[in-house]
């Protein structure tokens, strides 16, 4: 194992995104005084499940309100943070970061592309180079949500064209009808949306890698399918797999990658309809919210990308996965896996995940923390369902 003893900056939000590069690093020997975590989101109590981690330390978590805060926080932080390793963790750093490029290359070790990132955050850009290298794109329109268009095609579904803008996840919607459609679009918050054909899906997955030297080395040691998928999110229960057992020619996404000239962690979303035809639904240039399914898995990506920017030997860190194992989601699949499998089987699926968003036996008190937030939230409904009762 190669060992760091370099700083590394992990950006992100108080999300299990963020805490699964932290753990990545921190199993592998990476020093809790070794990893900055610069947290971006308003108000947040520093009580934490990031703080709450055992591969933290405290005084080395920053605090900001928002992404664009990122880029003078690290100017700011030059000197003392030089030549450190950046992974960003969510897409409002991820464009912040590639975007000053240029500012921040002289002092920090960061993504880059070969293209204006804001555009390649533009879904529809996506999907022209995808079309570009040969993979398949669902019918699609582009549209103003307060100018006429014409759509026909249902089910479709509503999405932003950029993940950080409107509502996020919160403006996806599956529509049946163009009355349906009519009464959804006052509700969303983007601007402008991308109106996608709904594939009846045989399944949806991920690649998950990390792309080295503007795609001419990229290394995707398997891939995910969601058994289990809560609405509006791919963050569900679900199998993480050789990339042997994918019938798929990745060569499409190692040629999107080079087309772009992206250095850094990422994946790439695909849906397989019944006739078993696969149709790309977007690249995530950050360390994936699922990702630490890869490292449970036996390759850890971010220590990978890390010692490469580093100029450390990864050969023997570069190599495919051998076994499946399971990710679930904790507390955000509870609700829907008891009603899916039932009690029993949901808790003997819990144990037997050999990857979770916020369970480890090794680092227990991030899901203690949220747990007792949970408890206490059920106690008080209780209390107050029994004194409404009384009345």
């Amino acid at each position: 194992m190669t060992k760091l003893e370099e700083n590394i900056i992990i950006i992100g939000g108080l999300h299990h995104n963020t805490l699964g590069v932290i753990r990545s690093l921190g199993e592998d020997g990476i020093k809790p005084n070794n990893m900055i975590i610069v947290l971006i989101g308003k108000h947040i109590n520093k009580k934490n499940i990031i703080s709450k981690s055992k591969y933290t330390s405290e005084e080395n978590i920053a605090y900001l309100d928002s992404d664009s805060e990122i880029v003078s926080w690290m100017l700011e932080h030059k000197q003392e943070m030089k030549s450190s390793c950046v992974i960003c963790c969510s897409d409002g750093s991820a464009e912040v970061v590639i975007k000053n490029h240029k500012l921040l290359k002289d002092y920090y070790l960061i993504p880059e592309l070969n293209m204006n990132v804001e555009q390649l955050m533009d879904k529809s850009v996506q999907n022209e180079i995808a079309s570009k290298v040969g993979m398949n794109i669902p019918k699609n329109i582009i549209v103003s949500v307060d100018q006429p268009f014409e759509w026909n095609l249902f089910p479709c579904i509503t999405k932003p064209i950029k993940s950080v803008e409107g509502g996020g996840k919160a403006d996806i919607h599956i529509i049946n009808t163009n009355d349906e459609l009519k009464e959804v679009l006052p509700t969303i918050s983007a601007k402008h949306i991308e109106i996608q054909q709904y594939v009846d899906k045989e399944i949806e997955y991920q690649l998950i890698g990390c792309s080295l030297n503007a795609g001419q080395s990229i290394i995707i040691p398997g891939f995910t399918t969601i058994l289990r998928q809560p609405p509006n999110t791919n963050t569900g229960y679900l199998k993480y797999s050789p990339i042997s057992e994918l019938n798929y020619d990745k060569k499409v996404v190692e040629d999107f990658i080079k087309e772009i000239g992206y250095s850094g962690l990422f994946s790439v979303e695909f849906i397989r309809d019944k006739e078993g035809i696969d149709y790309f639904l977007e690249i995530n240039m950050r360390n994936d919210g699922n990702a630490y399914c890869v490292k449970c898995a036996g390759v850890n990506l971010p220590i990978i990308w890390c010692s490469f920017l580093l100029g450390k030997d990864i050969t023997n860190l570069k190599k495919d996965i051998s076994k499946s194992v399971y990710f679930i989601p904790d507390f955000i699949d509870a609700k829907m896996g008891i009603e899916s499998v039932g009690f029993i089987k949901w808790v003997y699926q819990f144990f037997a995940a050999k990857s979770h968003s916020l369970y480890s036996i090794r680092d227990m008190k991030p899901f203690l923390f949220v747990f007792k937030e949970y408890l206490s939230i059920l106690i008080r409904r209780l209390i107050n369902k029994g004194k409404r009762s009384i009345k």
